[in-house]
This record gives structure tokens, C-alpha cells and sequence, in this order.
């Protein structure tokens, strides 16, 4: 009975928590603060244009999506991006951890952070 019950809480807990993370970090705001940090529109960050500044940010905001929420899944992160494929987020996310590994983009991930904590929003 005993552990029924602090598994029921621990559910509740997850629960609270993905809400929590779904109320701070609407995933516009969060792909939009990555477009700001890499000085790029969202529209160029949706865009199926392949220069290596817009790749990069892309998969930046694969990585601050798939960090930030939880909740979302690759083919959700994928549709965030304007992309069709779930095996797409997943290299994305997969190829920016590489480059944090490395110490790359070091600025623009500071730059993601201040802009989501500047106001908190709560639309998605």
C-alpha cells in the first residue's frame, strides 16, 4: 500500500513538473530565443535552406527543445522546426551535443538562457 502510494505521488510530481516546464518554455518562445541568439528570423530558421549558420541554429533549437521539454517528443521537435521526420530532430540534437562536447556555441546558449529568463510567457 505503502509504495502504491509514493508511486502515485511520484506521478503526480512528473506530472506537476512536465506542466511546469510546458508553462515556462512554450516551444515558440524557445525556438524563437534560439532564432535571437543566432541572429536570425524564424522564418530563416524554418526555412529549407541549408547554409551552415541556419543548420547550426537548427540544431541548436532541436537540442534547447529536446533539453528544455521533455514532454515533446523527436517527431513533435521535428514539426517544431518545420521538418517531416522524427530521425531528423534526432540528428540534429544528437550533432549539437557533439559541439557542446567541443565547447562550440558557448555564447549563443548563454544568449538562449538570458532571453527565456528575461519574461516568462504562457502561451505555447
Amino acid at each position: 500500500m505503502e509504495r502504491e502510494f509514493s508511486i502515485a505521488r511520484l506521478w503526480q510530481a512528473h506530472q506537476a513538473h512536465m506542466a511546469e516546464q510546458r508553462r515556462r518554455y512554450p516551444a515558440k518562445r524557445i525556438v524563437a530565443a534560439v532564432a535571437e541568439a543566432h541572429e536570425l528570423t524564424v522564418d530563416e530558421l524554418h526555412s529549407i535552406r541549408r547554409p551552415r549558420r541556419y543548420c547550426h541554429a537548427r540544431h541548436h533549437a532541436a537540442w534547447e527543445l529536446r533539453r528544455r521539454r521533455q514532454d515533446l517528443g523527436l517527431s513533435q521537435i521535428a514539426a517544431h522546426l518545420n521538418r517531416t521526420d522524427h530521425t531528423t530532430a534526432h540528428h540534429s540534437y544528437t550533432t549539437f551535443c557533439a559541439m557542446v562536447a567541443q565547447g562550440r556555441y558557448a555564447a549563443e546558449r548563454a544568449r538562449v538562457e538570458a532571453i527565456l529568463a528575461e519574461a516568462p510567457c504562457s502561451s505555447s
